[in-house]
């Protein structure tokens, strides 16, 4: 199985950016590096069932786990400064773990399972909003997401 950690498996970040990509990544290791200096992280094309071990990444502002297997997204609730969420087609059944990301400006969750969407008001500064491809019969109030633009 490949996990992600910091012992020479994988490639190396190049210092802000850690693009893992396409890795047949299968879970995230208790080693995954996060210094200090890295602000964004890319997994996408994986085999990633669970977000896990990232609460260490408390710097990251940009996570994107698309195209992956995800069935939750609870594991991104301590990652507090984010402000890019890329999690489109996987399988993730409900939101979560949004109400303390309140500096979230881009979240795209299309092509889940979704049948709800819960905890999205908490994103205050949401700025964008990528819905498609789910199942949710109606959209719930969106008024306090002032910042939202149409397209």
């Amino acid at each position: 199985m490949a996990v992600a950690h910091a012992d020479g498996v994988l490639p190396p970040g190049d210092g802000s950016v850690v693009n893992w990509s396409g890795q047949g990544l299968q879970k995230l290791g208790p080693n995954l590096p996060c210094e200090a200096d890295i602000h964004t992280l890319i997994l996408d094309k994986n085999q990633i069932i669970k977000l896990e071990n990232l609460e260490k990444c408390k710097r990251l502002m940009q996570l994107s786990v698309a195209n992956n297997r995800l069935v939750r997204m609870m594991g991104v609730a301590k990652l507090t400064q984010l402000r890019v969420l890329n999690l489109p087609h996987n399988s993730i059944g409900s939101v979560e773990g949004l109400k303390e990301l309140v500096q979230l400006e881009w979240l795209n969750l299309a092509g889940n399972n979704l049948k709800a969407i819960e905890q999205i008001n908490s994103c205050i500064a949401l700025q964008h909003l990528d819905l498609s491809d789910n199942n949710i019969p109606q959209i719930g109030d969106l008024s306090k997401l002032i910042s939202l633009k149409l397209s």
